[in-house]
């Protein structure tokens, strides 16, 4: 058996399992979500990635950023793994749908200082074609993925060139872009070293190893589904089967379905895929679903919520669901991914508003995200002094360990800011002397447990009391039966010189289609903003 982390980086780790397993499959992808599966062996992927990853050297992108302008499939895996073949740096980025996008991607493409990429010859095209009113995105040298399919093809870097390129783990191995949802985003610098150590406490968390198998259907570009899946697999040796978001969106339960066929010990998913299926997913298709083997249902990148996981349990008990499945988890990109999950003692604790114990059948509240793993720490910290609070107090969670990346690409200010903090009047024994990393996340730990209450820049302070916009929009959707699961929205906006509060809520399709509505509901648009006002107040 392969003991990864004595092994240098993913790269090599890739290396091994081919010359060692290379006839195991190592990823299948599921092109339509559910019967037409692609698989590639260790071997494989060994093989193909080094053809790529000999392209990129003969272009001279040694050292270099390069775009990985794939949707999710095995070519993105391919493209992935022959950037630290050759020694590059892998910039996953989102393809564009709309100009919003685009102009993502351009800056991206300009912070990044990118000069190569991997793509189709149609996301090539498409990119360089600058439609109305569209800026053309040229200027890269591209390495065509689809000229890639014959792995017996071309020529693969040798053993010695492909894997020595970045031994040195402190070396850059991925520029991962934040969201960019408050402000451009950012291009989080991520190190080999990093992604081997938060690779190592997924693993111990989980449980994962070769004869086990991780499933999802998150977007390759982003942490969760890159770190959590992709990289995970190849770190512990389980089997990853996936397939894209746009297929999980149109009928959620290919996602059961995907757990259930391919007896899966873990899979990730965001809060409101957990929502979706207890309303998409219906008796007749859960009948044909085995959950039984689903150990960790992992849930984070939003606010976890109470009353999804309840939702969830009950509705799925049926088809083997076992509620201690949950896996509520932090993170975030500038962690690498993981910073905190549930240990053997399962059980999604609760906490009220307040920070008190929930009583047993008491909804809402907060949800516990566990504990640390392996050498990463945590604080919480009062943002304005950098003094701990209390126990049980509310302050911005600051965490340090091996898995902290190194800072913002180009950006220095930010970095100082971010990076590289240390909490006032801390001793060297209690991590005084390490470098911690401000999150932006508000939270208190109880019984040893982290609970999140919020973002530092999203609160809504109005008559002087600050509100948690994840509790307003709680709320509201708890507020009338006819305002849809996680969908409400609260933000602030200043109005002659005084914040004021708006909320934005979704009303269910049932409601707000009188033709297709059940009699008994009988929609009143007003009657519901009653409602809401007076949850709200």
């Amino acid at each position: 058996m392969i003991s990864p982390i004595d092994q240098g980086t993913l790269a090599q780790i890739v290396r091994r399992r081919a010359a060692a397993n290379g006839d195991q499959i190592a990823y299948t992808f599921l092109a339509d979500g559910s019967t037409d599966a692609r698989s590639i062996t260790w071997a494989q992927l060994d093989r193909r990635a080094g053809v790529l990853g000999a392209s990129l050297c003969e272009r001279g992108a040694a050292g270099e950023p390069v775009l990985l302008a794939l949707p999710s499939g095995l070519a993105f895996v391919e493209a992935l793994f022959a950037c630290w073949y050759a020694g590059a740096v892998a910039v996953p980025v989102s393809l564009p749908r709309h100009q919003r996008v685009k102009h993502r991607l351009h800056w991206i493409v300009a912070d990044a200082g990118a000069r190569f990429a991997i793509g189709t010859a149609d996301i090539r095209q498409r990119l360089e074609a600058g439609g109305e009113g569209e800026t053309a995105i040229g200027g890269l040298t591209w390495v065509d993925a689809e000229a890639n399919e014959n792995p017996s093809a071309g020529t693969a870097l040798p053993m010695s060139a492909s894997a020595a390129a970045p031994v040195e783990g402190r070396g850059l191995a991925l520029l991962q872009y934040t969201s960019g949802s408050t402000g451009a985003p950012r291009g989080v610098v991520v190190t080999h070293s990093n992604l081997m150590r938060n690779s190592a406490l997924i693993a111990e968390a989980c449980g994962h190893g070769p004869g086990k198998t991780i499933v999802g259907w998150l977007p390759l570009f982003h942490d969760m589904g890159l770190v959590g899946l992709v990289i995970q697999a190849a770190y512990s040796g389980a089997r990853c089967v996936f397939m894209s978001p746009e297929r999980f969106l149109m009928r959620p339960g290919l996602w059961l379905q995907m757990i259930s066929q391919y007896g899966a010990c873990s899979s990730p998913a965001p809060n409101f895929a957990y929502d979706l299926c207890v309303d998409k997913v219906g008796e007749e298709q859960k009948a044909g679903l085995d959950l039984s083997g689903w150990r960790n249902a992992l849930n984070g990148s939003e606010p976890v919520r109470a009353a999804t996981l309840d939702r969830f349990a009950d509705a799925f008990a049926s088809c083997g669901f076992r509620r201690r499945s949950f896996f509520p988890c932090y993170g975030l990109a500038e962690a690498t991914l993981f910073v905190t999950g549930p240990g053997e003692d399962r059980g999604a604790a609760r906490r009220t508003t307040d920070g008190k114990p929930a009583a047993d059948g008491e909804a809402g509240g907060h949800v516990g995200c566990g504990r640390t793993f392996g050498d990463a720490r945590l604080a919480i910290v009062d943002p304005q002094t950098a003094r701990r609070v209390p126990a049980g107090a509310i302050g911005e969670i600051w965490v340090a360990g091996e898995s902290i990346a190194r800072g913002y690409w180009n950006n220095p200010e930010v970095t100082a800011a971010t990076f590289n903090v240390r909490p006032e009047g801390m001793t060297a024994d209690e991590g005084g002397d390490l470098a911690w990393l401000r999150t932006g996340d508000l939270g208190f730990i109880a019984d040893g447990e982290l609970f999140i209450t919020g973002r530092i820049r999203e609160l809504i302070i109005i008559a002087g009391r600050n509100h948690f916009p994840v509790d307003l929009e709680r709320t509201a959707e708890s507020a009338h039966p006819a305002i849809a699961t996680s969908g409400a929205a609260a933000f602030s906006v200043d109005a002659d010189g005084v914040e004021r509060l708006v909320i934005l809520a979704e009303v269910r399709r049932e409601y707000a289609r009188p033709a297709r509505a059940q009699a008994s509901h009988n929609f009143d648009a007003e009657a519901v903003r009653r409602h809401v006002r007076s949850a709200v107040a």
